[in-house]
């Protein structure tokens, strides 16, 4: 149908995309979504040959290549797996190329509920590729989810950003033992349990210990900031709390702003430091990440 909006690619970390609508023959008959010009120019991005099998044509070396994609979850533009997916061309010749749907690869809806999502909205596949990546992103969603998506995004980083303000304030209160009254707006923590990961980390940027910064009016300690390395706002995803010394890690605030605002490179060195030296500690907590599901929490 179209490329991906601008600003729904910049909010997701694409530097290219493109949508289309599912059509009924297509998810209750073909099983499957016929690339367009602008999809196939996604695609191309990681599929540069475009070699795929073609169906009733002469056997070769590309009908036994593996075609991987990072397939996302209805209506999930943030979590994915690696999987594997049937791409061919269907036809004995011609330029038509089709993915089709499998339930091992994920990439797939069933008859009901394609009927029962078409009655609300119309249901739409995406593929996107992100600089740096290897393999394009695919997927599918409302069509009112992708058109809004961008826009509730950013509403919620500018939320968080304001309640992590809040919530450092309350930090250095909790440190200092200074009672006073600091509100954090959008998610409810436990102050003890940020404060003893600071006193653990010696108040000392887990990053790098050499990071200087000054010293605390309220606690008298050299300043640093507790940060949910799995964020708060995953909690519903997690059967554990993740509202846990465990989960905290303390940074400089450069370090802390640079994983909110960072490009994708810096902070991918500094996410897999944080995560290598945490994921044993998380296990026994009963809290288990695979790696890039982790890194998937903060790279768009």
């Amino acid at each position: 149908m179209g490329w991906m909006k601008d600003e729904l690619l910049e909010v997701i970390g694409a530097e290219i995309g493109a949508a289309s609508p599912i059509t009924q023959r297509e998810a209750t008959g073909d099983k499957s979504v016929t690339l367009d010009t602008f999809e196939k120019s996604v695609l191309q991005t990681s599929y540069p040959d475009m070699d795929f099998p073609r169906k009733g044509g002469t056997t070769d070396s590309s009908s036994s290549k593996n075609f991987k994609f990072f397939v996302h979850a209805y209506n999930d533009l943030e979590n994915f797996n690696l999987r594997t997916v049937s791409i061919v061309y269907p036809k004995r010749t011609g330029n038509e190329i089709r993915l089709y749907f499998n339930k091992a690869s994920e990439f797939t809806i069933d008859t009901d509920t394609f009927n029962q999502k078409a009655v609300e909205d119309e249901p739409f596949w995406y593929v996107f590729k992100k600089a740096g990546e290897e393999f394009p992103h695919i997927g599918m969603a409302d069509s009112k989810f992708l058109e809004e998506y961008a826009t509730q995004h950013v509403d919620l980083l500018i939320n968080e950003d304001i309640d992590d303000i809040s919530y450092q304030a309350a930090l250095q209160n909790e440190l200092g033992k200074k009672r006073v009254l600091t509100s954090s707006a959008q998610f409810k923590r436990n102050m003890q349990e940020s404060a003893q990961a600071l006193v653990k980390a010696n108040f000392s940027c887990e990053v790098d210990p050499t990071h200087v910064t000054f010293l605390s009016a309220s606690s008298g300690k050299p300043f640093v900031e507790g940060h949910h390395l799995i964020p708060l706002s995953l909690q519903d995803e997690f059967e554990h709390s993740i509202d846990i010394k465990e989960n905290i890690v303390a940074l400089c605030p450069n370090c802390h702003r640079l994983l909110h605002h960072g490009i994708n490179d810096d902070k991918e060195e500094l996410l897999f430091k944080l995560w290598t030296e945490r994921k044993e500690l998380l296990k026994k907590k009963g809290i288990k990440v695979e790696i890039q599901t982790f890194l998937g929490f903060y790279l768009k």
